[in-house]
């Protein structure tokens, strides 16, 4: 893993490893814009290449991946699905807007402070405020159907 890594962990108070080439930083929640803004005044990592969530049963990893040349640094962090919010980056990072509506919609993330917050990017205004989020472990395709009278 790079210096850069090492001393951006340290200084959040967050794991560092190294996977497969990549430089992986574990950060508290709270401190995923710090470690956000940090990686990207990294010379050449100004590209916030995506964000991705991934169900883990009790709660949302949220990974964002920033991208230079033929390398990547990685910020993870993960919220409780019982109260799934998260600050947003997209102050500093305005590219990550429509990252995080799409997390949103699909995982049911709120991100605080973004522009899109309690608006809806991909899924339908029909989609039942009852239901879970599309791309939740718990959510059943064919209860949504029906609440959405879709049968």
């Amino acid at each position: 893993m790079s210096e850069e890594a090492k001393t951006i962990g340290a200084k959040l108070g967050g794991t560092v490893e190294a996977i497969m080439g990549c430089n992986v930083i574990q950060v508290d929640p709270a401190k995923v814009k710090e470690a956000c803004a940090s990686v990207a005044s990294l010379p050449g990592y100004y590209h916030l290449s995506t964000i991705a969530a991934t169900d883990r049963v009790d709660r949302i990893e949220i990974t964002y991946f920033f991208w230079r040349g033929k390398s990547f640094f990685i910020v993870r962090t993960s919220v409780p699905k019982t109260d799934p919010k998260l600050d947003s980056i997209s102050g500093t990072l305005p590219g990550a807007t429509l990252y995080e509506a799409e997390i949103q919609d699909l995982f049911g993330v709120a991100f605080t402070g973004s522009p899109y917050a309690g608006k809806r990017l991909l899924l339908p205004d029909s989609y039942p405020s009852d239901a879970p989020p599309p791309f939740r472990t718990e959510a059943d395709p064919e209860k949504i159907r029906k609440l959405m009278k879709l049968d």
